[in-house]
């Protein structure tokens, strides 16, 4: 009976044609351009034709103009409106820079069974949509009045879909759903200056969906953005996939490489606001094989997981606040053609090598770094003080060796006479070296290094390490006091 009642009640939640292309306007606005057109209703409809969408480039002093025929809001009737688009929308780009002569671009946007509506309020409102395939294809370039023949350049995305919303007033807030089966690319350029020269590059990207969120305050300028993250600007975004692999290869000028490449996975994290920004990037499964006229044997090398990550704060604060940064190089590899380069006897131990370390901490900001003013008036002095790190992690492994660590450590930030300008440390770094003596020994066999040089390397390890318990495995603490003492396994250093 209750969801009778509820199902009885009219909605109210309505858009027209004319609400929709207000919020497209909107949109665009936000970001810059200027927008002129022709709107006409016709019945149901609303025509935009001729229309034109301008943006400044200020750091090259020119701009960017798109022109395209129109498109069509169409009235549903029931409180919807399907956005209706020609299956190929050509689009005229013009680009004008700062003493460079204009650029003209053809491109050709091609849908093949897109619907796309429009629904919910004008002030609160969602864009669903999907297509059998969407596509972009560069068409034609005109450079100093002239045609210039360069091949091919274009994108397709099939089984697309995805969803977009709209809300708020004076901050609005914008969410985006994304997802396609594949992404197909191709470029086929000749350099118009120099005809045999030629680059082509062909490849997809396999299971895509991307997230987001942004909010933009309404009449804020984004070039000032230390002033639009006060009105509340901010971006949160995500984006993944499943695999790829692309294909490569240059020839001109007497030299000419090619080569492919394939991942497994893949994804990318970016989020901005008013106290942090972060970004990360991560992989696995990498791989790169490439030949050239410069090398006389083929490259081939492979990482079974890559990463990137960093946290840092922004906003200005009495008390310190925390930030991270992280990075791996797991499991590398490569071909044994290239091994054989320094190590044709197979005398060092070829497993995959990592490099990898993983740091937190706590910094205090001193300063608006978006202000460009306040930035260029510290000259030489830092924007921020780090107040504490902690190493949670460090590995180094290659060619039978391996080097681990973990420690912590704080700052005092009024003392800077102790470490020569740098504030005074204080705590413990715990460090472990596995099959470094093992490594010498090759290296010395191999006459990459001298004996002399090995013992010498010896005894400096000797001094900051002790041996540990299983065979060739040598530890050391590193620790710095209160007092600014530098000590190793509880000998004095400094």
């Amino acid at each position: 009976m209750a969801a009778l009642l509820l199902g009885a009640v009219p909605a109210f939640a309505d858009v027209t044609p004319t609400d929709v292309w207000g919020d497209w306007k909107s949109q665009m606005a936000a970001f810059g351009y200027e927008i002129t057109a022709k709107e006409t209703l016709s019945g149901p409809d609303l025509n935009v034709s001729d229309l034109t969408m301008r943006v400044e480039i200020p750091e090259d002093g020119g701009s960017v103009t798109v022109a395209m025929p129109g498109m069509t809001f169409h009235d549903n009737g029931d409180g919807t409106v399907a956005i209706q688009l020609p299956a190929i929308l050509p689009l005229d780009v013009h680009v004008e820079a700062e003493g460079d002569d204009p650029v003209d671009l053809k491109v050709n946007y091609t849908t093949t069974g897109l619907a796309m509506t429009a629904s919910g309020a004008p002030d609160n409102m969602t864009y669903n949509y999907a297509a059998a395939s969407m596509g972009m294809a560069l068409a034609e370039i005109v450079a100093e009045g002239k045609s210039v023949d360069i091949g091919e350049a274009s994108l397709t995305m099939n089984n697309v879909s995805g969803s977009s919303s709209t809300s708020g007033s004076d901050l609005k807030t914008r969410t985006q759903d994304f997802r396609a089966d594949a992404l197909f690319y191709t470029v086929d350029m000749a350099n118009p200056d120099k005809a045999e020269e030629r680059v082509t590059m062909k490849g997809q990207i396999n299971g895509l969906s991307a997230k987001g969120t942004a909010a933009m305050p309404e009449g804020v300028d984004t070039e000032d953005m230390a002033a639009a993250m006060a009105a509340g600007f901010a971006v949160d975004g995500s984006f993944e996939y499943a695999g790829g692999q692309s294909e490569f290869a240059f020839a001109g000028d007497g030299e000419n490489f090619s080569g492919s490449s394939a991942s497994d996975s893949g994804k990318f994290a970016i989020s901005m606001n008013a106290d942090q920004i972060a970004y990360s990037v991560a992989a696995t499964g990498t791989k790169l094989n490439m030949q050239s006229s410069d090398l006389p044997f083929p490259v081939e090398v492979a990482l079974a997981e890559t990463g990137f990550d960093i946290a840092i704060p922004v906003a200005q604060t009495e008390d310190p606040q925390e930030f991270r940064f992280a990075v791996k190089l797991g499991d590398f590899t490569m071909s044994d053609m290239i091994w054989g380069i320094f190590d044709p006897t197979g005398q060092l131990p070829r497993d995959p090598a990592t490099v990898a370390f993983d740091l937190a901490g706590k910094v205090k900001v001193l300063a608006n770094i978006f202000d460009p003013k306040t930035m260029e008036s510290m000259t030489d002095a830092a924007p921020g003080e780090l107040h504490a790190l902690d190493i949670n992690g460090l590995t180094v492994r290659a060619a039978g060796a391996e080097l681990t660590g973990k420690g912590a450590f704080t700052f005092d930030n009024s003392d800077l006479q102790s470490f020569d300008g740098m504030p005074r440390p204080e705590g413990v770094l715990n460090l472990m070296l596995t099959g470094g003596n093992a490594l010498l020994d090759t290296l010395v066999a191999m006459g990459f290094v001298p004996e002399d040089q090995a013992n010498g390397t010896r005894m400096m390890m000797g001094m900051f390490a002790v041996p540990g318990d299983a065979p060739d495995t040598l530890t050391s603490t590193i620790e710095v006091n209160a007092e600014g003492h530098v000590m190793a396994n509880g000998q004095r250093l400094k």
